[in-house]
């Protein structure tokens, strides 16, 4: 084979292990870039990879075509490899002017049709480097080829290798280049990889010709013993054609479907993507790998319709795995310590999912395209033409597969349809091959009894697995505050005991789940993370719809809000006498949930004044028309892949061209599975853009309520929007009625913020710090990060606004009493702003019980039992009948016997409080914290406890 075996072989081999590795580095980061422009939408994300996947059929049609033609295909391969190199240098100054054109365009086109100058966009940028990229193989399997038999086996080895190093490509841009270096950088990287391969390849092919370098061997010459040099007749041609775009589609649709079904066990951060992709590629390499090794015997076209055989069975078997990934993943990440050491082997763990999950049907992916292709080769001198047009009806399949699986399908059956959907695309595929093969048995049951082995697999798995994603949604859960259930069955009944499921949809974004709790409580998962409920997160939804209404310095008309969620904060908004609120949501499902939760959010969706698009931010912000006098921004976590962009320095100066003069962005950001340095990162990125901002909530959740221009705080004009009727029934369902407790939530003024977010880096769309940092603290499960709080700070707080307030408007006992409450629900019974708040409200109301309850459940929380002992003891006789004051008194009892019995010192009235306390229980038998309190009272003097029926007769106990 002349120069094309031996040394140079092996080394051009590695030239495209590595050009495969760089090609899906440039997937990761073009797609980002692009993101960044046309949103991440699941829109957005089906028209970039319709449009790279489309350049690389076109490329491999077109120079598949040129590679027959040419002296040396090997130095064309070298010539596109320069190519693609250089363009990716290239690629951001490109992109700049072609964004620049786009906005211009879609500003004047209607929201519906904007699809096509988005396509137009991707096409533009994307079409020069990945048609050059789809040359590359034909090219070198044009190169390496002699014979039909060789096309076989270096068709197979070629694309085992590129799809080998495109998993490496997108393993390492993912989890190292990227994070390390950002976008550009990482271009410039690969490019420069690109480059001197070209290099490479240009130097070898002045001294190795392609290995067929006479023509090719008589057409309709007997075929070999092995059948390799088998022309195949027209028909078997068609069928895998056929074939090929049918397992294209179908591969697509299983990868959409997948990556949703792992996203909802796994987290869809970037690193869950990124191996996810790793493990399908990697199948796809490790079967093309198997059939390079598979000595040449047997019918490829009968290998190829057995390939898609197995692939139905291999998922029909693995279904009932698919259900119980959650509490698996769960169950086996509860036994990792939480620590940055562990970090490495929980990407470890999450990869083996994916791999458990995608390497076995990738595998018959990647062992079938090979075969179907070959088949498709009847001359090998012209196998750089078949070979591409084999390229361009396999990506006509991915390219519908991709729109048709995203856009159209899941949301129109959900995850379980598209499955069933694949499924029957292979099995046709097969029995199309079947009916092709030459020589077939002319019975139909012999000729065709493989299908019915897809068949079996899918009446036996499928039909009794029928509605498996609404509980592998209700079970996912990715936070480990307790251990998990026994068993998946327990998992399960768990699930279904405690919660009923109300909603359920897949659309083109995530997987929406509306479930309501035994308390009435209900929640909004998005791909299995929670994102809202009438729960704890009421609070937050309703301050970030008030903040900025309230502080704004005149009534807000225009209000721009990023992300539904449950509807509360567009109804706390719509409270207000707003005239217009643009609601953007990337999830339509989610909007639809929305309306379940119109009993708490004020039937916000259906307001006349409320516009709904379904849109990503960045984009709708950039061809908003409006300037907006407040913009909310309320996204989910920045660990969610995407998210981060809703908190880097690019989106906040697009908010910025989008405010009033006088605008205010409210910028919502957590604190739990966090860290100090990523709050510090976002406040600082924020202050970079709009240099006066305050920071109020806390202690799990921030609001960040930043301007251009300082904020005056008018208490006359904030008492005024708070006396609105619909305002005041709104806040008052987090007990703050007035000016006192709105400015009891202020955790930072603009100096103390600016003091803590002190100096260091800023997160920017091309080095998107936040990406890769929250998804590390979202698993070190920090349940809450200090942020300097300054209501505790050593000078009282005197920067804040509460501060002055105070001097002319001292508090009053109702006003103490609301703070207490507010305080006592949303924060730790141990924080000290919670004592702090009951000490006020006893230092005046101390006739108040209720009041001495509060500040005594406080200090027990820090320890501190004389002080408790002094307020509850004076009240002992008036608070006997108060079910609250006998729980607490008998925590302060059982507190005080744990810290001071001994044998040789007895504890004193333990008895008494026990029988006080049966007495206060069989009254009042639904009170949780009343039975608790005995039930760890009775764990002090159990012999007392024994028979509660023979208590002695209750009376009033001695102090302790």
């Amino acid at each position: 084979m002349h120069g094309a075996s031996g040394f140079p072989k092996n080394l051009v081999s590695s030239f495209l292990f590595l050009s495969g590795a760089t090609a899906l580095v440039y997937e990761l980061v073009w797609s980002k870039y692009l993101a960044n422009v046309l949103g991440n939408s699941g829109q957005a994300h089906a028209v970039v990879l319709a449009t790279f996947m489309g350049g690389l059929a076109l490329g491999a049609y077109v120079f598949g075509r040129t590679a027959d033609r040419v002296k040396s295909p090997l130095a064309m391969y070298g010539l596109l490899e320069l190519g693609v190199g250089l363009y990716a240098l290239l690629f951001p100054s490109v992109l700049h002017v072609l964004s620049a054109a786009y906005l211009a365009v879609a500003v004047k086109v209607p929201d519906g049709v904007r699809v096509g100058p988005k396509l137009a966009l991707a096409a533009l940028s994307l079409v020069v480097p990945t048609m050059l990229m789809g040359g590359t193989l034909p090219a070198l399997v044009r190169h390496f080829s002699a014979t039909l038999a060789h096309v076989r086996r270096e068709l197979a080895r070629l694309y085992a290798i590129n799809s080998l190093g495109a998993a490496l490509g997108v393993f390492l841009a993912g989890v190292s280049l990227v994070p390390a270096l950002g976008l550009s950088l990482s271009a410039k990287l690969a490019a420069s990889i690109n480059i001197l391969l070209a290099l490479g390849a240009l130097a070898l092919a002045r001294k190795h010709p392609p290995a067929l370098t006479q023509s090719a061997p008589a057409e309709g010459a007997a075929p070999s013993e092995g059948g390799d040099e088998l022309s195949y007749p027209h028909s078997a041609v068609r069928a895998a054609l056929l074939g090929v775009a049918l397992s294209g589609f179908t591969s697509m649709l299983y990868q959409v479907t997948w990556i949703r079904l792992l996203s909802i066990v796994l987290g869809a951060s970037t690193y869950a993507f990124t191996l996810i992709l790793t493990a399908f590629i990697l199948g796809i390499g490790l079967g093309s790998f198997w059939l390079m090794t598979r000595k040449g015997r047997g019918d490829l076209l009968r290998l190829f319709a057995w390939l898609q055989v197995a692939l139905v069975a291999s998922v029909c078997v693995a279904l009932p795995l698919y259900v119980r990934l959650p509490y698996l993943f769960r169950k086996a990440q509860f036994m990792m310590n939480r620590t940055l050491d562990t970090w490495p082997y929980f990407q470890g763990l999450t990869f083996a999912y994916c791999c458990l999950v995608l390497l076995v049907p990738t595998f018959f992916m990647g062992a079938a395209f090979p075969a179907a292709a070959r088949v498709a080769t009847a001359k090998v001198t012209e196998v750089g033409r078949q070979l591409g047009g084999v390229y361009l009806w396999n990506t006509l399949g991915t390219i519908t597969g991709a729109a048709l699986g995203g856009l159209v399908l899941m949301p129109w059956w959900g995850m379980e349809g598209n499955f069933i959907a694949g499924l029957v695309g292979n099995l046709i595929a097969a029995g199309v091959a079947f009916a092709a093969i030459p020589g077939r048995p002319a019975q139909p049951a012999r000729a065709f009894w493989p299908l019915g082995i897809g068949v079996a697999c899918g009446l036996l798995f499928l039909l009794p697995m029928s509605g498996w994603a609404v509980t592998l949604s209700g079970i996912a859960s990715f936070r480990m505050h307790e251990a998990p259930p026994e068993s998946y069955t327990a998992a399960v009944s768990n699930y279904e005991k405690s919660t009923q499921p109300l909603f359920y949809r897949d659309d083109t974004f995530a997987t929406v789940l509306v479930g309501e709790l035994k308390n009435g409580h209900r929640f909004m998962k998005l791909n299995g993370k929670v994102d809202a409920s009438t729960g704890l997160d009421m609070e937050t939804q309703i301050l970030a719809g008030h903040l900025g209404m309230l502080l704004h310095p005149r009534s807000p008309e225009n209000v721009l809000l990023v992300g539904a969620g449950s509807g509360v904060t567009a109804g706390s908004v719509l409270a207000h006498p707003v005239k217009h609120l643009d609601m953007v949501e990337i999830s339509p499902a989610v909007v639809d949930a929305a309306r379940l939760f119109k009993a708490v959010n004020r039937n916000a969706v259906d307001d006349p004044r409320t516009h709904v698009h379904i849109d990503d931010a960045k984009t709708f912000m950039a061809l908003a028309p409006l300037q907006y006098d407040l913009i909310i921004s309320e996204p989910s976590n920045p660990w969610v892949a995407g998210v981060s962009g809703l908190f880097s320095r690019d989106f906040f100066r697009t908010a910025d061209l989008h405010l009033t003069e006088d605008g205010i962005l409210v910028q919502w950001i957590h604190t739990y599975e966090s860290s100090e340095e990523i709050i510090k990162l976002v406040m600082r990125t924020l202050r970079e853009t709009f240099p006066y901002a305050t920071t109020w909530l806390g202690p799990t959740d921030l609001i960040l309520v930043a301007s251009r221009k300082p904020i005056t705080f008018d208490a006359k004009k904030v008492a005024e929007r708070l006396a609105l009727p619909d305002v005041r029934e709104d806040l008052g369902r987090t007990d703050i009625h007035d000016v006192f407790g709105l400015l009891a939530k202020q955790v930072h003024s603009d100096q103390g913020q600016q003091e803590f977010a002190s100096t260091g880096p800023i997160n920017t769309d091309d080095r998107n710090l936040l990406e890769y940092a929250a998804p590390v603290a979202f698993f070190l499960q920090n349940q809450e990060t200090r942020v300097h709080d300054e209501r505790r700070g050593p000078d009282g707080g005197a920067r804040l606004w509460i501060h002055r307030y105070l001097q002319e408007n001292p508090p009053t006992a109702e006003q103490a009493a609301n703070l207490y409450r507010n305080l006592d629900r949303n924060h730790a019974i141990n924080d000290p702003l919670v004592r702090g708040s009951a000490a006020l409200w006893y230092s005046l109301a101390p006739d108040s019980l209720e009041a001495r309850v509060a500040l005594a459940n406080t200090t027990l929380a820090q320890k501190d039992l004389t002080l408790a002992e002094s307020v509850l003891a004076p009240a002992l006789e008036r608070g006997r009948e108060d079910p609250r004051f006998v729980t607490a008194w008998m925590k302060l009892i059982t507190a005080r016997a744990w810290a001071t019995r001994t044998a040789w010192t007895p504890a004193s009235g333990l008895t008494e409080t026990v029988a006080l306390g049966q007495a206060q229980v069989a009254a009042h038998p639904d009170d949780p914290e009343l039975s608790k309190a005995l039930k760890a009272l009775c764990e002090v003097v159990p012999q007392s406890c024994s028979s509660p029926g023979s208590a002695p007769a209750v009376a009033a106990p001695a102090g302790p």
